[in-house]
């Protein structure tokens, strides 16, 4: 306790002599620790961008600078255990990468802005890695330091640069929409242009100025003649209007709005861009020009053209609609509806565009038809076709009468009567595209003449009315087996739904149909019809699929195969085109006279199938395993498994079969081996090998041997024979011997030749 006392008044008076300012200096005042200090070193400060795509696990790159960071206490050892944070921005000019190491960095491609540390070792790597922009990233590192937990930071400045400069070289103009309407026809009739301005190495120019003042870089211009049309928008003095207008970019980009007037022509307007490569700057006069040109079409919006767009040609099967009694439907033919009420729908689609190419303008009317009979019944020469049909109708131009010089329409079918449909198919022939048409009959004055509602259209499309002649197909009919949406109007891409219905009994049979809606007749203005059509047939439920028998074919012969397609509800798909593809190594085939590959000769029929005649000649014989050749078959949209060849030997024919040998010596016969086929026929290029009985003198010349047939379907080998000894008594004995001749091939055959010679007894004359 005495030492405490003493200890407590030695204090005391030091503080008492402080407050008396005694003693002189300031050698008592307090003085707080110092913090440690972080230092940066970098491999490189200035960088390229980074037009090439380096990634940041391609270490050492061009365009990646390696920082090593470096921690020290005030007393200069090295701080462990603590945590620093890197940061970098902006990081569109630059961003950070790191080592893998399974925390904080465990994708060595990611790039960052910021990453945290952990547990620094008194050093730290990082990378700096430039992006495609030009400019100054900060790199700042910041940590706290663990004896006076202050703050400690230090900071890098890094330079991306093109190494070009940053005067404009390239423009890109995009307007959106590329396609724009007059004001008058309720359409959109303005469309805003994009342009991007790029230096030399493809990066955004910077923001333009002059002195410390903001400039017009980019002039916008009307080229030509556009009547009413205007350009608008924002230079630095504020908004502007006209055909030549000022503006500037942010970050590379300007734009602009082009709006259309109802005096503007119609079709292309072109709008062009220009900026001053010596000193980005348009204000002060351009004096090296870059220019880029765009065209937006400008249009009255009205129907010009129609397309149907699906489906018009069965077998493509597109998508069908299972009807159920219970109002649900069902497009998943993997789960048949289980109350399905055995009607199918199938939407089909129309494409309406004015004549400059811009879609109509949303929620134009179009109206869509259909018929399907009368036509030829099954396994007559008119099986499947509409029956009042030809290819030599003749519209009269602008008018309501419609002949064909071998028309019946009287008698075809029936008969024509009024309220039936009259489809003209123009677009058939070049240069009558305007009479694509349907129309209604009102009256049937002859086998050949007709009056129709409404008239035809003038055919009128280059100013002049045309008149080919009776050239055009056509047909006429009605509905009796399905029916089709009446009307619907076009969405903002110019495409109208429909719905065909129709039974499924009727799948596979031939109907018509068309898409129609009213336009204007370019040079008369007045009323213009416009119509597309097309033949196709009641499609079944996809997928389909197809067999074909007889499997395995016979090859190298003439035989018939049968090809059947059904749909995935089991129907007989009636109409369709079978194609097929042959694959062989050697030889050729043909069906129906095509070869390699094409069509058959007939459509499927009612039972949805067709008979192909197919031929097939130089294929080799069938090996054990696998095949002489191969066909596949197709049809609405399926494939066939693959069809076999198979070419077999039926039977091997030896001459001379029986072979009597000389009493003593030895003779060498040829014997002459046929190959004859299933059908009889001698078979060429079948290899037969041969062997004899192991006793006896007869022996292969060579051995073993082997020979191919030719043409003939022979094939020759040689044997050696002797009497046969069995050399086991004397006087000696004479025995008889054999030898085989084989086919080679999956199923072989075999003929057997004897050698003969005189018998103990009796003995026969020998053959001198």
């Amino acid at each position: 306790m005495k030492s405490f006392g003493k200890t407590l008044g030695l204090l005391l008076a030091s503080l008492s002599l402080a407050s008396c300012g005694g003693g002189g200096g300031n050698g008592g005042s307090y003085s707080p620790p110092e913090s440690g200090k972080i230092t940066l070193s970098a491999t490189a400060t200035k960088l390229p961008v980074n037009v090439w795509g380096y990634k940041p696990t391609q270490y050492g790159n061009p365009t990646q600078a390696e920082v090593t960071i470096t921690w020290r206490n005030a007393d200069g050892t090295l701080v462990t255990g603590k945590d620093i944070a890197v940061s970098i921005s902006p990081t569109n000019v630059a961003a950070l990468s790191c080592l893998v190491d399974g925390d904080a960095c465990k994708d060595g491609n990611a790039l960052f802005g910021s990453i945290p540390i952990k547990g620094i070792n008194g050093q730290a790597t990082i990378f700096v890695n430039a992006t495609d922009t030009p400019g100054t990233a900060n790199f700042t590192v910041s940590a706290v330091d663990p004896t006076t937990s202050r703050t400690v930071s230090a900071s890098m400045a890094f330079t991306v640069s093109s190494g070009v400069g940053p005067a404009p070289a390239n423009i890109t103009l995009s307007p959106s929409p590329a396609g724009i309407y007059l004001p008058s026809s309720g359409g959109v009739s303005n469309s805003a242009i994009s342009a991007t301005v790029v230096d030399g190495s493809g990066q955004l120019v910077p923001d333009p100025v002059s002195g410390n003042a903001g400039v017009d870089n980019i002039q916008f211009e009307i080229v030509g003649n556009a009547g009413d049309a205007r350009l608008s928008t924002s230079s630095v003095a504020g908004p502007v209007s006209g055909s030549v207008v000022k503006s500037h970019t942010v970050r590379g980009v300007a734009t602009v709005s082009l709006q259309a007037g109802d005096q503007t022509p119609q079709g292309p307007v072109q709008v062009r861009a220009t900026v001053d490569r010596a000193d980005n700057n348009v204000s002060n006069g351009i004096q090296d020009a870059v220019s880029s040109t765009v065209s937006v079409i400008v249009s009255d919006g009205k129907l010009y053209s129609l397309e149907l767009t699906s489906p018009l040609f069965a077998p493509n099967l597109p998508g069908i609609t299972i009807n159920t009694v219970s109002g649900d439907v069902s497009a998943d033919v993997g789960t048949i509806p289980a109350d399905p009420d055995a009607t199918l729908s199938l939407t089909v689609s129309a494409l309406a565009t004015d004549r400059q190419g811009n879609p109509v303008i949303p929620g134009t009317a179009v109206r869509f038809g259909l018929i399907d009979a009368p036509v030829g019944a099954p396994g007559t020469a008119n099986d499947n076709q509409f029956l009042l049909s030809g290819l030599d109708g003749n519209p009269l131009e602008g008018g309501t009468g419609f002949t064909a010089p071998s028309g019946r329409f009287t008698t075809a079918g029936g008969g024509a009567g009024p309220g039936d449909a009259l489809i003209v198919l123009g677009k058939a022939v070049q240069g009558n595209a305007d009479l694509e048409s349907a129309v209604t009959v009102q009256r049937v004055n002859s086998a050949t003449s007709l009056t129709v509602s409404p008239s035809f259209n003038l055919n009128n499309t280059t100013g002049t009315s045309v008149d080919a002649g009776p050239v055009l197909p056509y047909l006429i009919g009605r509905a009796q087996h399905g029916n089709v949406t009446a009307s619907a109007t076009t969405n903002a891409a110019g495409v109208a739904h429909g719905k065909i219905n129709y039974t499924v009994n009727t799948v596979g049979n031939v109907a018509a149909v068309w898409v129609q809606g009213d336009g204007v007749d370019r040079v008369s203005g007045g009323a213009r019809r416009v119509t597309d059509a097309g033949i196709m047939g009641y499609p079944g439920v996809a997928p389909a699929s197809i067999v074909a028998f007889p499997n395995p074919l016979l090859g190298n012969t003439t035989q018939t195969v049968t090809v059947c397609v059904e749909d995935a509800l089991g129907i007989p798909l009636r109409g369709v085109q079978i194609g097929f593809k042959f694959t062989l190594s050697t030889g050729t085939g043909s069906i129906d006279g095509s070869a390699g590959a094409g069509v058959f000769a007939q459509l499927t029929g009612t039972d949805g199938c067709a008979v192909g005649n197919v031929v097939t000649s130089g294929l080799p014989v069938t090996p054990a395993t696998g095949n002489s050749g191969q066909v596949v078959f197709t049809g609405a949209g399926a494939t066939s498994n693959p069809v076999d060849f198979v070419v077999q030997v039926a039977s091997l024919q030896a001459s001379p079969n029986a072979v009597p040998v000389n009493c003593t010596g030895t003779q060498t016969t040829l014997i002459a081996i046929k190959a004859l086929g299933i059908d009889g026929a001698a078979m060429p290029g079948v290899n037969v090998t041969a062997a004899c009985s192991a006793s006896g003198g007869a022996t292969l010349t060579p051995n073993p041997s082997s020979a191919k047939t030719d043409g003939s379907g022979i094939a020759a080998i040689a044997v050696a024979a002797a009497n046969f000894v069995d050399g086991s008594t004397t006087p000696p004995k004479y025995a008889e011997g054999q030898c085989t001749f084989t086919s080679e091939g999956g199923v072989s055959r075999s003929v057997t030749v004897k050698f003969f010679g005189a018998a103990a007894s009796p003995a026969p004359a020998c053959v001198q």
